[in-house]
């Protein structure tokens, strides 16, 4: 390298470098999240987001890595691994990037950059319906703004990079002012900070200060989706797919825990970063796995799922898994726990994405069920508003099917959409009556606070309950009862015909019962019907029509 221009295997290690930095920061990145439930985290989506970058980065052949290659994977890899709002964006942003960076050849000079980062501004604010200031958004827009104005011929890539950082992280520290809630939560976005954090890492790796390409191929791979479901039942040695979070009272031996886990399963991954770890294995012992980790610390995020069932149920993404019969309309859905997802069967869904909350599908796995559908039309339904992006970008990227995607934003929405489902029908006819009915129901979900803050009159504390009436807190309590009270006053049920609730997998269905009953005596003149979700992260979904 000099001063003013790179070669591919440059620029791929600076991308890499962007990789290995963000995973090694997406922990500090995660905890600036202003809500406090347990869910998909910026830090982690944009990490799994950049990770696939680095999975189609390696694809390359050694004799081709040049500028124009690295950024053609760079930005489909994106594209192909976007999870989560965060990770939609910023792959958007490496898009634009990488629209100049195609252009060059194996050789980009610093005004490539000024330019590039110009061109991911302009792709990120096409592909926000509704751009929101002080998030990511505007980061981007200052900092490039900053860098053009600023930049002079003489100016090296390095000059470059720190000048965009510098405003960066200027404009970072004004988020606050600019969103009130990230003013009240004490934070700046989250989003922002891991786009610097990504572009801190490129510049480590053209300077060589840091390295941290070293492990940017190992990283990549146990960063990855595991295959969990994508074999044959009969060929699943380890049954359950274990994962946790331990915040720790104590450090973890890594290296001793690894070697404790491959004694009782396989694919097994330890990381950790701080007093946070996180744990993945597959095997037949899931309890001896808690009762180990809980040694360490406080257990989180902890979810067991049943490898064979989930392939059985669902299908295996393997050479044997035959073709599914060819039809005109076929619609997918995303959700989490199998008394969810059969209800979502049930109701004609043709494919479930095993996902949601803590687990947002990327744009790839949105094409490869599109695939697996095998039909003309497929309507998508990602029942979280923080999986919306990624399957309106795979709407756009299929070349299997005519894409339509109905945006709902919780699972009674989704189920609502689903009773006016027409397997017959024409896509844009069935998806306008589908959003329609949506519309009829209301959506709660009761979950735990996963750090203190506080938001609007509320001053929440880690661990209690939270119950969230259309993706606004409006309850916290330390009573399960007395706050799903609090919910159905804030939801003023007193008109309603009907209230469903779906109970989660860490509730017994004696409680749930019990719950049932006490409803039942308040409202009289409201139905309320009971169904086991199974469903992790949230104690109950509520349904009001």
């Amino acid at each position: 390298m000099n001063d003013m221009h790179i070669d591919g295997k440059l620029f791929m290690n600076m991308v890499l470098a962007g990789v290995n930095k963000l995973n090694a920061d997406k922990a500090s990145i995660d905890s600036l999240n202003v809500f406090p439930v347990p869910d998909g985290d910026t830090g982690t989506n944009m990490s799994l987001t950049l990770n696939s970058v680095a999975r189609f980065l390696g694809q390359i052949p050694e004799n081709e890595v040049t500028v124009a290659k690295v950024a053609e994977q760079m930005a489909y890899g994106a594209l192909m691994g976007a999870r989560g709002n965060s990770g939609v964006i910023l792959s958007q942003i490496l898009g634009g990037i990488a629209k100049v960076f195609i252009t060059k050849g194996n050789s980009a000079d610093a005004k490539s950059f000024v330019e590039g980062f110009a061109g991911g501004v302009e792709s990120a604010y096409k592909a926000v319906v509704k751009p929101q200031e002080g998030t990511i958004l505007t980061v981007c827009r200052e900092a490039s703004e900053h860098l053009t104005a600023v930049y002079q011929e003489q100016f090296t890539i390095e000059d470059c990079l720190q000048a965009y950082l510098a405003e960066g992280y200027r404009s970072l520290e004004r988020t606050p002012e600019i969103l009130p809630v990230l003013k009240q939560a004490g934070v700046v976005d989250a989003g922002a900070k891991g786009l610097l954090t990504v572009v801190e890492g490129m510049l480590a790796g053209l300077t060589g200060q840091t390295d941290f390409t070293a492990e940017s191929k190992q990283e990549a791979v146990v960063e990855n989706d595991y295959p969990e479901y994508h074999i044959h039942p009969d060929q699943i040695t380890f049954q359950y797919c274990t994962e946790l979070i331990v915040r720790g009272k104590q450090q973890v031996d890594v290296e001793a825990a690894r070697a404790y886990l491959a004694g009782l399963g396989d694919c097994t991954l330890v990381v950790s970063t701080g007093d946070i770890t996180k744990i993945h294995v597959h095997t037949n012992h899931p309890g001896q796995v808690l009762e180990y980790f809980g040694a360490f610390g406080d257990l989180n995020d902890i979810k067991i799922e049943n490898m064979k069932a989930q392939s059985e149920r669902f299908g295996v993404a393997s050479e044997e898994e035959p073709v599914a019969e060819h039809k005109h309309l076929a619609v997918i859905a995303v959700s989490a726990g199998e008394g969810i997802q059969e209800i979502f069967t049930s109701l004609g869904v043709d494919y479930v994405i095993t996902g949601g909350q803590t687990m947002n599908p990327s744009t790839e796995d949105f094409i490869k069920a599109i695939e697996k559908v095998n039909a003309d039309q497929v309507i998508l339904l990602p029942n979280n508003k923080n999986i919306i992006m990624a399957a309106d970008q795979a709407a756009k990227m299929s070349k299997q099917a005519q894409v339509q995607v109905v945006a709902s934003r919780t699972i009674p929405q989704g189920i609502a959409a689903l009773m006016a489902y027409d397997s017959e029908g024409e896509i844009e006819e069935t998806a306008e009556a589908m959003a329609e009915s949506m519309q009829y129901v209301r959506s709660a979900e009761v979950t735990y606070a996963v750090r203190d803050t506080s938001i609007d009159e509320f001053s929440i504390h880690e661990g209690q309950l939270l119950g969230i009436v259309e993706g606004k807190i409006k309850a916290v309590g330390d009573d399960m009862q007395q706050l799903i009270d609090d919910v159905l006053v804030a939801m003023e049920i007193d008109d309603a015909e009907l209230v469903t609730l779906y109970y989660g997998a860490d509730v017994t269905e004696q409680a749930a019962n019990d719950l049932l009953e006490h409803l039942e005596s308040i409202y009289g003149d409201t139905e309320f019907e009971l169904y086991y979700g199974a469903q992790a992260v949230y104690s109950y979904l509520i349904s009001v029509e």
